[in-house]
């Protein structure tokens, strides 16, 4: 059932292991058990987030939570590179899977913070819009880490693309001397994978220097008539699709080669063997030295 990191069927009913209390009503809760190494680094991560001032400092740089307009919020991360913020530095965006956290994937689930140190980059962890926990992630009745009902809308996106220009905005303004507009790069997993075809149509190559499509593709269980087409992308850019072959959507993953290939992208695809649908964090390093790196915008 490893497909449940990014798509929980409507039809969910909870089981009797649920827990009955009024504020626990709406949680798919198996258990809280404080055993669970994983689940705890989770609930620190959320209580980063409840802090009056939410952010976090380590040998790393410094990480902090920019809040929109909209009751919805972001979390960048700079590294610390000789104490001085650096001339041209790249920047990566990354979108989490279904009911995750976007401080969750900075600080426990990626390794982006540490690589942003070693080749001198930026890193937004985005936040999909939902709803979180009040009382913070919990393991579901599949045994996964759940934050609440949160998501990339991939069938209405506007909301979402309205999200992302703020955070583009936003750091085109902070660092607006360090930033390489030339080298913005996004990544998404899971949902946000599938959200990131999105972006590829609705963005392309004159706002990103390339993609990452991480176990999404294209369509999904999602219904493709409501998605944006590849055919209509304006401005084509680099794609890097991973998959692995017992990702329960590596078909969605071909296909979204496929269209994106048949609309001028040039994609690439890894798909790793004995691999399911789970991030690849061993992947990271090669993602951004052999495939970020290697590709810049020259739109203005």
């Amino acid at each position: 059932m490893d497909w449940l990191d990014y798509f929980t069927p409507i039809s969910f009913t909870p089981t009797n292991l649920s827990i009955d209390n009024n504020h626990h009503e709406n949680y798919r809760l198996l258990r809280d058990d404080e055993n669970d190494e994983q689940l705890n680094k989770a609930k620190w991560t959320h209580n980063i987030s409840q802090q009056i001032k939410k952010e976090y400092s380590s040998e790393f740089g410094h990480t902090f939570q920019v809040d929109t307009d909209k009751q919805r919020f972001f979390v960048v991360h700079e590294p610390f590179i000789n104490e001085v913020k650096q001339k041209s530095m790249p920047l990566l965006i990354f979108y989490h899977g279904l009911n995750s956290a976007a401080w969750y994937c900075a600080l426990v689930k990626t390794n982006w913070i540490q690589l942003s140190v070693k080749y001198n980059f930026l890193v937004v962890f985005g936040q999909g819009q939902g709803t979180f926990y009040e009382d913070g992630p919990v393991r579901d009745q599949y045994g996964s880490l759940s934050f609440g009902d949160l998501y990339w809308e991939i069938e209405e996106p506007k909301d979402d693309f309205d999200y992302l220009d703020f955070l583009l905005n936003y750091m085109k303004n902070k660092y607006n001397d360090q930033l390489d507009l030339h080298r913005i790069c996004f990544m998404g997993y899971s949902n946000g994978a599938l959200f990131s075809s999105n972006v590829a149509v609705h963005y392309g190559g004159a706002t990103f220097a390339a993609l990452c499509n991480h176990c999404g593709g294209f369509g999904g269980r999602y219904n493709e008539m409501k998605m944006l087409q590849p055919r209509d992308i304006i401005t084509p850019l680099p794609i890097y699709i991973l998959t692995g072959d017992n990702d329960a959507y590596k078909e969605s993953c071909l296909k979204a080669k496929n269209l994106f290939e048949l609309a001028h992208c040039s994609v690439s695809i890894d798909i790793m063997e004995n691999r399911g649908h789970s991030y690849y964090k061993d992947k990271e390093e090669f993602i951004w030295t052999q495939f970020f790196l290697k590709h810049k915008h020259l739109t203005e």
